[in-house]
């Protein structure tokens, strides 16, 4: 395994950490109040991230096996069901849910070999199985945000800021060409790339994934 791969594996590590201990302390009341998610509670959020996690594994175990494997078996419908019917739950089983589905996922994740990393992985545009572990990431850390729960972007990782603008602003100029990126700190830019800006009045992009 590349220093970088197992660098972004402990990062991941490190942020699916955090994210335990926020929903831990999350309340019943609390889950059902509004994310920062038009349309979805915490409990929406929440249960997103689980059945991410079981997203993320399952294409992990396809690329292990050698069988692709769907991101979502029958497709958005039902992925849009299953966080529907999570939702609702106690408190307690979100935060047990999230600490058994994303330590699964994660375990998965370390166990993919250095010759498997370029396999071919079906998501929302082609990728390489090393980018499982990015694309993780980046649901534990934005979502954390969404929860509403104090979490802001200026505690994101110095190191996911910049690995994720590293791609996602040439991303924004092959997507919509020259666009005035902010004069900001580098996580309120990164705030305003995905869709979460810190501040009103700033420059109008499309919304993120580009």
């Amino acid at each position: 395994m590349t220093a970088d791969h197992a660098e972004l594996l402990h990062q991941l590590g490190r942020s699916h950490a955090r994210l335990a201990e926020t929903l831990a302390g999350l309340t019943d009341s609390q889950a059902r109040q509004p994310s920062r998610l038009p349309g979805w509670s915490r409990g929406h959020v929440a249960t997103h991230l689980c059945r991410n996690a079981d997203a993320i594994r399952r294409l992990a175990l396809g690329v292990l096996s050698r069988e692709p494997a769907e991101m979502y078996p029958g497709g958005p419908d039902a992925r849009n069901a299953a966080i529907e019917e999570g939702a609702g739950r106690p408190a307690s089983l979100l935060a047990a849910d999230h600490d058994f589905a994303g330590s699964r996922a994660l375990a998965t994740l370390r166990l993919l070999p250095e010759d498997a990393l370029d396999t071919p992985v079906r998501w929302r545009k082609p990728v390489a199985a090393r980018d499982l572990v990015t694309l993780r990431w980046r649901e534990v850390e934005i979502h954390h945000l969404d929860l509403d729960l104090g979490h802001t972007p200026a505690d994101w990782p110095a190191e996911f800021v910049a690995a994720t603008l590293t791609t996602e602003l040439p991303a924004l100029k092959e997507a919509v060409g020259d666009v005035a990126v902010p004069e900001l700190p580098d996580h309120e830019v990164l705030a305003w790339l995905v869709g979460r800006p810190t501040r009103p009045d700033l420059p109008e992009i499309p919304s993120w994934p580009f």
